[in-house]
């Protein structure tokens, strides 16, 4: 079981997320370039995550720095 002293902050890396009624989900992401990582040759992540009453998806993706994207999925692939 997972207890909150199991985590850490990661500054910069905050997900922002908003309701929207339309599609009765929350929904947002990382502000841009603020996530610094260094994985796989990454000096910046991105998050984008919607969380609806059934799931959360979230898309994570790193870039260097030329903004080339160096892991993560290209695109979001969603299975149902």
């Amino acid at each position: 079981m997972l207890t909150p002293s199991d985590f850490t902050e990661k500054s910069g890396c905050t997900v922002f997320l908003t309701w929207s009624e339309a599609e009765q989900h929350f929904a947002g992401s990382t502000d841009e370039k603020t996530c610094l990582s260094q994985l796989r040759g990454a000096t910046y992540a991105t998050s984008e995550v919607t969380v609806s009453k059934d799931s959360i998806i979230s898309w994570d993706r790193g870039y260097d720095s030329e903004d080339k994207q160096v892991w993560g999925a290209e695109r979001l692939a969603i299975y149902s």
